[in-house]
């Protein structure tokens, strides 16, 4: 039940089997990228990180290269529009996470921290003094959610409590506007129990008890649980609607839908499906539109370009679609045929 890197698998894998760690940056000026397609709903800007066969990692502000650099880890980032800054982890020889800020107007890199803690799903806080991401620990089977204090350069947890071992975060999402956070989590000891169980008798694991929460840094309020398999979790900017992407599977076949709870009176409904043109992957990082009209998603287009790495591993170009809430339409709003998205944030 930890968080899964759906990234271009065998890419990723023999990364992290090569011990590799570049840190040859490359700055792109803020050059337009030919091969990529953006058509975004009104007014909405996408950060997108894509990796391709060669390990390069780019991080686009909608069709703009912001910056590029050969892939060390699971591409966290998070972007400063106002100032031009973009934070982002990477790893090192011997697998130590780093913490890096790059000024994007001067070009200069600075390493905020280094430690053997693993960070992924980094958000910037309203008043931009502090990153939120979710924490691992080699001495822990949890995660957390810390904060780290871009001041001081160290970091405190906030969610679950420093002495509990069992609740563990699975993915959070800061809604920048309200302060505020919402989050998936349940039970280590559950997930390894149902785990065991489903080895013993050789069938597919029960889902484990997935708990949703939300509130601020000090006070989370438990809102629902759910015995389904979830993946991510993002909130509307009035903190009232939440999306979050549930699967199946039976052996090898998965198969996801985006569902919709109101924070209010608990229910939820799913509102995103298959369709002909397009599968949903299982991590599909729904998120609103800003205007809170239009939701974004990751999927597989039909007929999507396959990327091979050089062991002959193959995954497919994933592309960014959006839906309307009131028109129940589809668009494809971003897609680079010659890489893999590994995630991408609404950012304005």
């Amino acid at each position: 039940m930890k968080k899964r890197i759906i990234l271009l698998l065998a890419v990723i894998i023999a990364a992290a089997a090569a011990g590799v760690a570049f840190y040859v940056a490359k700055d792109k000026g803020h050059e337009k990228a030919a091969d990529v397609s953006v058509n975004t709903e009104s007014g909405d800007e996408l950060l997108v990180s894509i990796t391709d066969t060669d390990l390069l990692t780019k991080y686009y502000e909608n069709d703009k290269v912001i910056h590029e650099e050969k892939l060390t880890s699971y591409p966290a980032f998070a972007l400063d529009q106002k100032q031009q800054v973009l934070y982002y982890t990477g790893n090192n020889e011997q697998n130590e996470m780093r913490l890096f800020k790059l000024d994007l107007k001067s070009h200069k890199k600075t390493m905020l921290y280094k430690g053997a803690e693993s960070a992924d799903s980094l958000f910037l806080s309203k008043d931009r003094s502090t990153i939120y991401f979710r924490l691992g620990k080699a001495d822990e089977s949890n995660f957390r959610i810390a904060a780290f204090d871009l001041k001081t350069k160290k970091y405190k947890n906030l969610y679950p409590a420093a002495n509990d071992q069992d609740d563990t975060v699975s993915s959070f999402f800061y809604n920048q506007k309200n302060d505020s956070f919402a989050l998936l989590h349940y039970s280590v000891e559950e997930d390894y129990k149902k785990t065991d169980e489903a080895n013993e008798k050789g069938i597919d694991p029960e889902p484990t008890t997935i708990h949703f929460a939300e509130g601020r840094q000090h006070k989370f309020n438990e809102l629902k649980s759910l015995n389904q398999f979830i993946s991510d979790i993002a909130v509307s900017d009035d903190d009232k609607r939440i999306l979050f992407t549930s699967y199946t599977q039976k052996g090898t076949e998965q198969t996801a839908s985006i569902q919709m709870l109101n924070a209010d009176t608990k229910k939820y409904e799913s509102i995103i499906s298959n369709q002909k043109s397009f599968k949903l992957l299982i991590d599909a990082q729904p998120q609103f539109s800003k205007d809170g009209k239009n939701i974004y998603f990751l999927a597989e287009a039909k007929g999507a370009k396959k990327l091979k790495d050089e062991t002959g591993r193959e995954a497919k170009v994933r592309t960014i679609y959006s839906y309307s809430l009131e028109n129940k339409t589809f668009k494809k709003v971003w897609e680079n045929p010659n890489g893999i998205i590994n995630s991408f944030s609404v950012i304005n």
